[in-house]
């Protein structure tokens, strides 16, 4: 056995050792092909540089000799030379030759074979004139390509000085070559695409070129290897222009010998390599085939060297396994004994019932338990019992409900069949649920655990049931707080109405100074209702977002404004800042944004000590694919901080920093709560940071897109006030007070206003005499309004078709299209105020056509209480003293 591992190794051995030498010949002689190539190429490229440098010599020798003829002819006076039928001679000097021009000591183009020169000076700097103004070189001067003077097309310059007889600067004779002709030829014939010609001056720069390699003319080479071989030898080959460059091939150059020029040929590795490229392919071909089948052959001689190696190994082991045969046995016997017995003690002690099939799906083994979960008989469970008889007898005692039984055996043996074992449950006709684990045996077959999980499931329910008590408990406390709002915003619609219409009468100092402390009381009341309502409807997933185009910077200024006068009496300042980045119109809910902002900066005002606040607003980066880009905005104010601890609680509702016995400010708690709400429903998030030199900034984050168009311009203020015709209403409200305040409004606008207390009444108001519109409140004894509304549209018309408004301190989302939709023109939200009795009498009925209209007189400033009689008439409907004294006792009554 050891002698024979020395042979099975050698052979693979031997067979990777002649796969390597293979391949070492096969790249060896690849890349002698790679190299006898690029020689043969530098050795073409040398001839081609030989009849580049060939051609040049003999352009320029053509040219020159025509300018030594005009310089001879011009006797040291430039004016002298005469360029007739020059012209027409040019292309039988050469076919590069552009045009040849006479220009003076002061830079004047005296005469070109171009046509006329007037007024054409040229300056000083160009290389022609600079090179030869100093002294005469006495051979032509080469230059850089430049614009000829009168065609203004791209040229090299080839230059004879004009010398005075006294050796001064008389002018030059200067023939212009096209570059693009000049490098054009028959010698980068044969060296593929990538290949250039080019003439390049001593100093580097790059008169003409055929090709893309080398830079364009008059630009300098940027190759230093090629720029030293240039300026170290008149001629020779450069392996590559730059050894970084990979595609570059070797390059050839040949200098004039009476010029500082050299004609440079420069090649492409990989044109120079496409000849070889075909042969190498074949080469590696055949290696790899060769490789292929010498590995094939290694495997097969391996394979059998195995198999004898085997055979001599099991004739070798034959007489020692018969030896060990009994002993083995016995040690197994034992050792099987003693599984089984775990096994099945294993198996009898768990709460789970087990199941093992073979391959052929036949009962290996089972548990006791198995029996108590499934209910199976014993006639069906003995070892090597097949699954399909198993099945069939569950199916016919019901085990899977009403079935067809031989349909139902074949769904389920196609599924163990098809080996899709997993986790699931069933429930079995007795109510228990079972959960069924089966897994596949490596060699066929499969395990099940049959575990009773009915328990689980019971508790499961029961977390269940108590989450939807929860999520019904939060809804009805919801539906609390909403109809206790209502219930106090219509008694406030009563307190602030009438404040309102007391504040249009005249009044001393001190009645004016305990008039403002009740509005701002009963405002103040109403804004913390508004909140427990705006919360209310947040929690109950009622509260509807509404999408409008709007101006960033006039919502913004128009927050800012509301709070400047109340900072400025507490020693702040109130800075605007928008980002340059963020669009002027943008499209979201502008109304939640105001009233984020607004309970952001009214906090910032509240808590400030002095100093600035900065409300901003500035683009932040978009998250995800496709998605809205996002706007932060800020405000940062001066108070007195918030521990990092402390802020989670901020945002809770009801929630406060500062125990009730220690507050400086009011407030129910319910403003920061209500702002991260808000800002979860429009998709942002908000938090809060402290500020640098004290203070805190509360930031929030939205995805707000551009506008679709800019939002229309606000109305003109200074516009005049349209009135509604007058008519006459019927005002349908259970409330004496609230009765009282608006039919006051409505009377003092010259409306002749009838009172009901429920809906009978207002049907029947209907159906008695005409009306030109209808306010009804929502909700009255006897007949609430909703009912009242149905009742009057199924009167005939004119009654039937009545406009009716609805007045109602119920603002939960979808009220207003509940309302609409059940036949109501419009809704008013309590508390009601004159001017938006106004708006919708204007929208309803129009507007007053009767010329000279009494405008609705204006609330009068605080004055002496003189009696004004006028005033007292036209105020005479409903607010005499003891009209308004018995108001005032029915508010807080019904507030109460």
């Amino acid at each position: 056995m050891r002698a024979a591992l020395p042979r099975r190794l050698g052979l693979p051995a031997a067979g990777v050792l002649a796969v390597l030498v293979l391949w070492a010949a096969v790249l060896g002689q690849l890349a002698r092909e790679r190299a006898r190539a690029m020689e043969e190429t530098a050795e073409r490229a040398e001839i081609a540089a030989l009849a580049l440098q060939t051609h040049l010599r003999r352009v320029f020798a053509a040219v020159d000799e025509v300018l030594l003829a005009l310089v001879g002819q011009a006797e040291g006076r430039a004016g002298a030379v005469s360029l007739t039928g020059l012209a027409a001679r040019l292309g039988a000097i050469d076919p590069a030759l552009l045009a040849i021009a006479v220009i003076d000591a002061d830079g004047r183009v005296l005469a070109s074979t171009q046509g006329r020169v007037d007024g054409v000076v040229l300056a000083h700097d160009r290389d022609y004139v600079r090179a030869n103004l100093p002294f005469d070189p006495a051979r032509p001067i080469i230059g850089r390509p430049l614009p000829e003077p009168i065609s203004g097309q791209p040229a090299l310059s080839l230059s004879r000085r004009i010398s005075r007889d006294g050796g001064g600067f008389g002018g030059v004779v200067v023939g212009f070559i096209d570059p693009t002709l000049l490098a054009n030829g028959e010698w980068l014939r044969g060296f593929g695409p990538g290949a250039t010609a080019a003439v390049v001056r001593t100093d580097a720069i790059v008169l003409a070129r055929s090709g893309e390699t080398l830079p364009p003319p008059g630009a300098t080479l940027d190759r230093p290897g090629l720029i030293a071989a240039l300026r170290g030898s008149a001629q020779g080959v450069v392996a590559s222009i730059e050894e970084a460059d990979e595609d570059s091939g070797p390059v050839a150059f040949r200098h004039l010998p009476d010029l500082p020029v050299a004609a440079v040929i420069a090649t492409s590795r990989q044109a120079t390599t496409a000849a070889v490229r075909t042969s190498e392919q074949r080469a590696l071909l055949g290696a790899a085939a060769i490789t292929l089948a010498l590995g094939a052959l290694i495997a097969a001689l391996a394979i059998e060297a195995r198999r004898r190696a085997r055979r001599e190994a099991e004739l070798d082991a034959d007489r020692a396994q018969l030896e060990a045969a009994n002993r083995a046995i016995a040690r197994a016997k034992r050792q099987a004994d003693e599984k089984t017995a775990l096994l099945e003690t294993t198996l009898a002690n768990l709460s789970d019932g087990v199941t093992v099939f073979d391959a052929n799906l036949r009962l290996v083994t089972w548990n006791d338990r198995l029996q108590d979960l499934l209910g199976l008989p014993d006639e069906v469970l003995y070892e090597g019992a097949p699954y399909e008889g198993i099945i069939r007898a569950q199916a016919g005692r019901g085990e899977f409900g009403v079935v067809d039984v031989e349909t139902e055996v074949r769904r389920r043996l196609d599924v163990v069949r098809s080996g899709r074992f997993g986790v699931y449950e069933r429930t079995r006709p007795d109510g228990r649920v079972i959960e069924f684990k089966r897994t596949g045996l490596p060699g066929g077959g499969f395990v099940t655990i049959y575990t009773d999980v009915t328990p689980r499931r019971r508790a499961e329910e029961q977390m269940r049931r108590a989450r939807e008590m929860a999520e019904a408990a939060s809804a009805a406390k919801s539906s609390f707080v909403a109809v206790v709002s209502h219930e106090i915003r219509t008694p406030m619609n009563a307190v602030i109405g009438t404040l309102g219409l007391l504040a249009e009468t005249r009044l001393d100092e001190e009645q004016r100074r305990y008039l403002d402390t009740a509005r701002d009381s009963a405002e103040h009341l109403l804004a913390i209702i508004n909140d427990i309502l705006d919360l209310s409807k947040i929690e109950a997933g009622r509260l509807a977002l509404e999408a409008s185009d709007f101006s960033l910077p006039q919502l913004m200024a128009g927050v800012v404004e509301l709070f400047r006068a109340s900072a400025q009496a507490r020693g702040l300042t109130i800075a605007l800042e928008i980002g340059t980045t963020v669009p002027e119109h943008l499209r979201g809910d502008a109304g939640r944004i105001r009233q984020i902002l607004l309970n952001l900066l009214s906090n910032a005002v509240k808590f400030s000590r002095g100093g600035d606040i900065v409300v901003s607003a500035e683009s932040a980066p978009a998250v995800g694919i496709g998605l809205a880009p996002r706007i932060r905005f800020a405000v940062a104010d001066r108070g007195p901080g918030i521990p990092p601890g402390e802020r989670s609680r901020l945002f809770q509702p009801f929630s406060q920093l500062e125990p009730p016995d220690a507050r400086r400010t009011g407030g129910t708690g319910l403003g920061l709560a209500i702002c991260r709400r808000l800002v979860e429903l429009l998709g942002g998030t908000i938090g809060v940071e402290d500020r640098a030199g004290g203070g805190s900034v509360f930031a929030f984050t939205l995805p707000l897109a551009p506008a679709e168009r800019a939002p229309e311009p606000a109305e003109d203020p200074a516009e005049p006030a349209r009135r509604p015709r007058r008519a006459r209403v019927l005002l349908a409200e259970d409330s004496p007070a609230n009765q009282l305040v608006t039919a006051t409004w409505l009377r003092k606008d010259g409306h002749h206003v009838d009172v009901v207390a429920n809906g009978i009444e207002a049907v029947e108001a209907v159906r008695a005499r005409p009306y030109d519109i209808v306010f009804m409140d929502m909700f009255m004894p006897e007949m609430d309004g909703l009912a009242a509304t149905a009742a009057i549209r199924r009167l005939p018309p004119p009654a039937g078709t009545v406009p009716i408004v609805a007045l109602t301190a119920n603002v939960m989302a979808g009220d207003r299209e509940r309302f609409l939709a059940a036949g109501l023109n419009g809704v008013l939200a309590k508390p009601v105020t004159g001017r938006m009795l106004g708006a919708v009498l204007l929208e309803m009925l129009g507007e007053a056509t009767e010329p000279g209209a009494e405008p609705r007189p204006q609330a009068a400033a605080a004055a002496p209480p003189l009696l004004d009689a006028d005033h007292v008439a036209r105020l005479g409907r409903g607010l005499a003293p003891e009209t308004i004294a018995s108001l005032v006792r029915a508010c807080v009554d019904d507030l109460r």
